[in-house]
């Protein structure tokens, strides 16, 4: 079964710019934390490359992310499966 696959990733990552094609490419999602030092990204479920510029994150599925991101630092429940 295929899934959603979610990165959190800095904001002053130097290929940032990269990320967030990656990302706009494949028609999905990304939201900042409250003070914009992190980007939570989602890629396609069907998205099952290995993306060099996101190497260094750990990759969370659906219910790993909602955990991730219920905290002070993010909106709470920034995605929807």
């Amino acid at each position: 079964m295929a899934h959603n696959r979610f990165f959190i990733v800095n904001s002053d990552d130097t290929n940032l710019s990269s990320i967030i094609d990656l990302v706009v490419q494949t028609g999905q999602k990304q939201r900042d934390n409250f003070a914009k030092t992190k980007l939570a990204v989602k890629l396609h479920e069907g998205d099952h490359e290995d993306h060099e510029v996101l190497d260094p994150y750990q990759e969370y599925s659906y219910s790993e992310i909602i955990i991730a991101l219920d905290n002070d630092e993010w909106r709470v429940n920034p995605f929807t499966e």
